[in-house]
């Protein structure tokens, strides 16, 4: 079984001023009760779908999905900024970062890859996709009016832009120093004059 998700990878430039956002925060919240489980940095990527554990014989499958929905998706720009909390400011779980750019095209290839992936067999999303960063996971409630006062102080932190241009299905393996992922296939969205792309190995 291959534990794997699709998502959309970010560049250098925004993998580097993410580390630089959670570092900030980090400094911010230090001397609160305030404990957030911080993700690294390099772990961050703009998931579309997490597909859990699956069997090897089904990537050729989730590939045509993934290819389906590129045929029918150009390149575009994201614009990573502003900070926020799943579910509410009162009782933070997850702390993310958004996007003010982009936001309408991620939503609409996840849809069409949802839709895809339904018809394998695979479930549905039961809430409305909000496409974010998680910066961090919150455990526990203490300091919770500490951390929000650090979130608010930075809330307008923007990240920086980069430029969409294909879908990726990641194997992830989990090791006691961290999560690993590999690409497995990636599926090139839709050039000017090209009517189709087929999906690659990068194993």
């Amino acid at each position: 079984m291959i534990r794997s998700f699709i998502a959309l990878e970010l560049s250098p430039e925004i993998y580097k001023n993410l580390g630089l956002l959670i570092d900030k925060l980090k400094k911010g919240v230090q001397f609160t009760s305030a404990r957030p489980s911080w993700v690294n940095p390099e772990s961050i990527h703009l998931t579309l779908k997490f597909l859990g554990n699956i069997e090897e014989s089904m990537i050729d499958q989730i590939a045509e999905v993934m290819t389906n929905a590129a045929n029918e998706t150009h390149p575009f720009s994201i614009r990573i900024r502003d900070l926020g909390v799943f579910p509410n400011p009162r009782q933070p779980r997850v702390l993310w970062c958004g996007m003010t750019k982009g936001e309408d095209q991620t939503v609409s290839i996840q849809t069409k890859i949802d839709r895809g992936l339904a018809a394998l067999g695979f479930e549905k999303e039961s809430r409305p996709f909000h496409p974010h960063l998680t910066l961090a996971r919150i455990k526990t409630l203490k300091g919770t009016a500490a951390l929000m006062d650090v979130v608010k102080s930075h809330q307008n932190s923007l990240v920086g832009e980069c430029r969409m241009d294909r879908v990726i299905l990641f194997q992830s393996q989990l090791h006691p120093s961290g999560a690993v992922y590999t690409k497995l296939k990636e599926a090139l969205f839709k050039q000017k004059g090209v009517s189709e792309t087929e999906p690659s190995d990068v194993i």
